[in-house]
């Protein structure tokens, strides 16, 4: 502890009956959901998560599968300060998208559904995320259509998106 006049100069000595928080030394919030929103939608709009090969995808199997739109983000996402200098993205959220498929072939048959995404948050990594696919309706072509959703590959690319996302967030830091 310095002597009386002598401490580092964001120091409020002094007692504050309004316990107000000079020069954001104790802490500052600033919120970020909206931008977090914003960016995801941004980056997700249209992203194509599997296109089959020019003439690859045989008859019935899926050809395309692309993210409409981000259809929601609930949560929190703030950067936080603490005595003035230490820095931290802190967020907790969930992700939902919509999805639009196709199947291959003469007939093109579609199908929409949502992928969800949740446990995104800040004390944790893409182990922790709990992921979903669903369908809208049922038959075939949604049936082939969420497995491909739910399918390693397209997971790995919704990830890699929201990665992007995060790092930017924790930049802003």
């Amino acid at each position: 502890m310095a002597a009386w006049g002598q401490g580092d100069p964001r120091w409020l000595v002094e007692h504050r009956d309004d316990g107000k928080n000079v020069n954001g030394w104790h802490w500052e919030e600033k919120d970020r959901k909206e931008w977090t929103k914003a960016r995801l939608a941004e980056l997700f709009s249209g992203k194509v998560l599997f296109e089959a090969a020019e003439g690859g995808a045989a008859e019935g199997a899926p050809a395309e599968l692309r993210v409409e739109r981000l259809k929601d983000l609930t949560g929190d996402a703030a950067i936080t300060t603490r005595k003035g200098n230490k820095r931290f993205a802190i967020f907790d959220l969930t992700v939902s998208l919509a999805w639009e498929g196709r199947l291959a072939g003469e007939g093109g048959a579609t199908a929409r559904g949502e992928i969800r995404v949740e446990e995104v948050h800040s004390t944790g990594d893409e182990d922790d995320y709990v992921y979903s696919a669903t369908a809208d309706g049922s038959g075939p072509a949604q049936d082939k259509l969420k497995a491909l959703a739910a399918s390693g590959a397209v997971r790995a690319a919704v990830f890699a998106t929201i990665a992007q996302v995060i790092g930017e967030l924790k930049e802003q830091a």
